[in-house]
């Protein structure tokens, strides 16, 4: 293999996956001037780094190894080229190398598979590309510039791309849908609650311990509540700390997104009516949550039947990914730490 295949697919397998696989891709498109003049500098000092990189090998996942390069490619991709701060540094690499083990446990089933994707499949999947750069008054150029590609290197990524979805979306079932449903309904179909919640928060004083101690007391006032020595609007009352307390913790009807932060919406819509959670964190404490009504959505299932099956091809693929590593063995050099690329990451 030359010199210049040897780049390209090293810089194929740092392009997280889910950003090709759910068309987020595009997103990357339209670098500032300056971003563009960053990857074109490393681009021309690469050479001369690259041997060294290279011959450091990070991990080994079945018969690839992985380089440094590989990992100093997907951090950057990560991070978009932007500088990240030093206490986010370990966590973007971490993600990195989980965004490069995946890709090999891929990239194998693909070759064992013998998956084939055809050039025209290749040339309409680019063709499709540079017209959304356009619409976006980018080009094609300035893409693989900013994504420190070359055309050939683009097509291999967009074979890879278009290949995964052919191992995936036969395993796409009925069932597989209507377990997604269940799980996603709220979702999309408009479906409103009516919750309560309890939230204490840590002093700021108490050090790493403060979060443990905190959750250990929301338990308490769980079990008071649970064994019925006061209700949950007369123990919102007495120990919550926000300003819903005067009213027994009441929310009022809430949608699933747009007006609770996630961290909190998705543990209220967990719960069935009448339900009281277990103590769970957010960034803004520590909350005991209570579902007093249901205001039930009426948009059809049909309605939203692509987004539910990206949230099921989702699911598939990890899935899949997870049979893949048990199947594997992959060896991580020490000091080298897998994470979850599915994570939020760090926002330089």
């Amino acid at each position: 293999m030359n010199t210049l295949r040897t780049q390209n697919l090293r810089r194929l397998r740092s392009v997280p996956i889910l950003l090709l696989l759910l068309g987020v891709l595009t997103a990357l498109a339209g670098p500032n001037a300056s971003s563009q003049d960053t990857a074109t500098a490393e681009a021309e000092t690469e050479p001369a780094a690259e041997s060294e990189a290279e011959a450091e090998v990070i991990a080994t996942v079945g018969t690839t190894r992985l380089t440094r390069a590989d990992l100093e490619q997907a951090v950057r991709r990560r991070s978009g080229g932007r500088p990240v701060p030093a206490e986010q540094q370990d966590r973007l690499q971490a993600q990195a190398v989980g965004d490069l083990v995946e890709q090999a446990l891929l990239r194998a089933e693909i070759e064992r598979r013998q998956i084939e994707v055809t050039d025209g499949e290749i040339n309409d999947r680019i063709a499709q590309l540079s017209t959304e750069l356009t619409a976006r008054q980018s080009s094609l150029d300035a893409f693989l510039a900013g994504a420190g590609l070359d055309h050939e290197g683009l097509r291999e990524q967009v074979r890879f791309e278009i290949a995964v979805p052919k191992i995936i979306l036969p395993m796409i079932t009925e069932d597989v849908m209507r377990q997604a449903l269940a799980m996603h309904r709220y979702d999309f179909d408009g479906t409103r609650v009516r919750a309560s919640h309890i939230i204490l928060r840590p002093e700021a004083s108490s050090g790493p311990n403060a979060i443990p101690a905190v959750l250990a007391r929301a338990e308490q006032i769980r079990a008071e509540i649970l064994a019925e020595e006061l209700t949950f609007a007369e123990a919102a009352e007495r120990y919550s700390a926000g300003p819903s307390r005067h009213r027994g913790g009441d929310l009022g009807f809430v949608p699933r997104h747009g007006l609770l932060s996630e961290e909190f919406a998705a543990q209220v819509f967990k719960l069935t009516k009448g339900e009281v959670s277990k103590p769970f964190v957010t960034p803004l404490g520590v909350h005991v949550a209570k579902v007093t009504d249901v205001d039930p959505g009426t948009v059809a299932p049909e309605t939203f039947r692509k987004p539910l099956e990206q949230l099921a091809f989702q699911k598939v693929l990890q899935a899949f990914v997870i049979h893949c590593r048990q199947q594997t063995p992959i060896e991580l050099k020490p000091g080298i730490v897998a994470g979850d690329p599915r994570a939020p990451g760090p926002r330089p």
